[in-house]
């Protein structure tokens, strides 16, 4: 009799569960939840639900207090004060020594993290991840429990949307284990299934737990688009990470209120690695690129509203609407490959992309282009997006898909990559003058002169080509109507506590 009220108690919760379940699709297996390590938008679509910053985001994906509540500004002191009811999701509370902790962790050059970088205008990170400065050196204190003092160098306009990304998040005094994460976000996790799932729990710890409609979240990899379609026209998914190019039309006619297409700030471009043998001859480079037809790619080949891109920067970080670079160019094209004496008949350029039917396409169209205006052969080679993350950094690559989102809005977001020392730099590319303008950018306060340096910094890019752009992304999704709080943002970040399917508690 106890065993069947057990079995008919288990049954009526976990219908009760079943309605407040939020299914989400995330693009590729993530490549790390440790938040020193994570890198890719489908690692941090996650963390941002596990773990809460000083700052997080509202749902425009504009920043707004998190664990802070409040915070004084004197020259380039910060002072913020905590919540004081905030809580790990083992029921510890949250101190300034766990953001302390964090941090320090954060910029040791034996952590590795690759987004330490962000760290640099924080008085001696740089110091200290060049090992010449223990972390303990940084420019961060904890006043007391719940006050946090950092000492920046110079101003920065975007600190405050900074402190909402992973690598500024706190790190609790007990270590994460393999078998457990320790959170501090409106989620907790349950469980991670390789290649399938990653499944969520509400955090009853959360500060704002009662605020949160979804009991569940579960993150499904879906690395395939169309079949993600499928899943979502059957209900196993609420929410897509993207949307099969090729199917638009269709979609457009079937489902034009679940289709969400908004403007993204961020940046799809070919990597070239100008270390490889061949890529490393700059006419060549500006062959290739001169020999891709931007337009008939975002018209004929992706179809969804992505713009052709000569430029690293999205245009709307610069000021500056005009395209002042060449663009497709059959005559110049093949001029600018005899200039470079490559014997075509003896060269194959190897592309490399993971797993997605809307990066295939794009790869298959550019080596077509390739082969039809210049000649040249390429090898199309994919990848499972976690090795592709690591294959991309091997100087034995040659051409690989490549792009940014903005971390924050800032045009620096996307020049910082290209510097020497750019743990992103996957291209290896070194130029001193364009390090030394990447650095009058950051201490640059005056709109006007910020614009001109930045311009100055994409003319030697574009010169030098260790990438090819190739178009301004556009978030492409399909959202259940019955989801409601689900509001399009140029960050494209939606974070699982706003979302609700009836009106909140």
């Amino acid at each position: 009799m106890k065993l069947f009220f057990s079995i008919i108690t288990l049954t009526f919760y976990s219908n009760i569960l079943a309605q407040n379940v939020l299914n989400r699709g995330n693009g590729s297996e993530p490549d790390s939840l440790n938040i020193h390590q994570a890198e890719g938008l489908n690692s941090h679509n996650v963390l941002r639900d596990l773990y809460e910053g000083l700052m997080t985001l509202d749902v425009k994906g504009e920043p707004i207090y998190g664990m802070a509540t409040s915070h004084i500004v004197d020259n380039n002191l910060w002072i913020f004060k905590l919540r004081k009811n905030a809580k790990w999701s083992d029921g510890s509370s949250v101190l300034a020594s766990d953001f302390v902790r964090g941090w320090q962790k954060a910029i040791n050059p034996k952590t590795v993290a690759p987004y330490a970088f962000l760290f640099n205008n924080i008085v001696n990170a740089k110091t200290i991840t060049h090992a010449k400065l223990t972390p303990d050196h940084l420019g961060v204190k904890a006043i007391d429990d719940h006050t946090l003092q950092i000492k920046l160098i110079q101003h920065d306009s975007a600190f405050l949307e900074k402190l909402s990304l992973p690598i500024f998040y706190p790190l609790p005094k007990i270590t994460d284990s393999d078998h457990q994460i320790i959170s501090n976000g409106a989620y907790r996790l349950q469980s991670w299934n390789i290649q399938e799932k990653i499944v969520l729990n509400k955090n009853p710890h959360y500060y704002a737990k009662n605020k949160i409609y979804f009991d569940q979240v579960n993150y499904w990899v879906t690395e395939d688009q169309s079949s993600e379609l499928k899943r979502f026209r059957t209900g196993e998914l609420d929410i897509t990470e993207s949307i099969p190019d090729s199917q638009i039309s269709w979609i457009k006619q079937n489902l034009p209120r679940e289709l969400h297409i908004s403007p993204y700030l961020g940046s799809f471009f070919l990597g070239l690695n100008i270390s490889d043998e061949n890529l490393k001859n700059l006419p060549l480079r500006q062959a290739l690129s001169l020999a891709i037809d931007r337009k008939i790619l975002t018209e004929k080949v992706l179809k969804t509203g992505q713009q052709p891109a000569y430029h690293i920067v999205p245009r709307n970080l610069t000021g500056d609407q005009n395209n002042h670079n060449p663009t497709f160019n059959k005559s110049l094209a093949l001029t600018r490959l005899n200039e470079s004496g490559v014997d075509i008949n003896n060269l194959k350029i190897e592309i490399l992309y993971n797993n997605s039917e809307n990066q295939r396409k794009v790869a298959i169209a550019i080596a077509a282009m390739w082969r039809q205006t210049l000649g040249i052969k390429a090898q199309l080679l994919n990848q499972e997006w976690k090795v592709f993350v690591h294959s991309r950094k091997s100087k034995s690559r040659q051409a690989f898909r490549s792009g940014w989102i903005a971390d924050y809005a800032d045009a620096l977001s996307f020049l910082e990559l290209f510097t020497s020392d750019s743990r992103f730099n996957f291209y290896h590319y070194k130029n001193p003058a364009y390090d030394d303008l990447i650095e009058k950018i950051r201490t640059s306060s005056i709109t006007f002169t910020k614009n001109q340096l930045v311009e100055r910094a994409e003319n030697i890019l574009i010169h030098d080509m260790p990438v090819i752009p190739l178009y301004y992304y556009v978030s492409r999704h399909l959202v259940n109507v019955q989801i409601l709080g689900y509001t399009d943002n140029i960050s494209d970040r939606h974070l699982s506590k706003y979302l609700y399917k009836e009106a909140k508690p």
